[in-house]
């Protein structure tokens, strides 16, 4: 299937989950996504700080809450918030997404592109996503 590339706003994103970038020490990240969805779900934020500081998610796992609209993948791509975008833990993320999207219940993505490395990034959701029959929107 098709990887469509978007600019704008992907909070107003039609997808089934919006997937956006995290740290595995769960602590809240400081970009305007994270805040404008800090400040719509704090309860999610919360669960997956709490499942973090319990050693239950780890760089390269994505984590779901799907009490929200669109649902949240939080892709773990990071050891710390103040740490680089680790792209084999992207791709462990692209990999996993790919292999488990159908067992997930996912019916469409929209992942938001990490500000670094986003060339390298986007060949890895070429790679991985772009043979499945899963509907991906792309947010640069």
């Amino acid at each position: 299937m098709a990887i469509d590339y978007a600019s704008g706003d992907p909070l107003q994103t039609t997808a089934h989950v919006l997937y956006f970038g995290m740290n595995a020490q769960g602590r809240i990240e400081t970009g305007n996504l994270e805040t404008a969805l800090f400040t719509r779900y704090p309860a999610a934020f919360a669960a997956f700080s709490r499942q973090c500081r319990a050693d239950q998610i780890r760089a390269g796992q994505i984590w779901y809450w799907h009490d929200a609209q669109p649902a949240l993948g939080f892709m773990v791509i990071r050891e710390s918030p103040f740490g680089a975008t680790r792209l084999r833990y992207v791709e462990s993320v692209l990999l996993s997404l790919a292999r488990d999207y159908q067992r997930d219940g996912v019916t469409s993505a929209a992942i938001v592109l990490p500000r670094s490395d986003s060339e390298e990034i986007k060949q890895m959701i070429e790679r991985w996503l772009g043979k499945v029959a899963l509907p991906v929107t792309v947010y640069e």
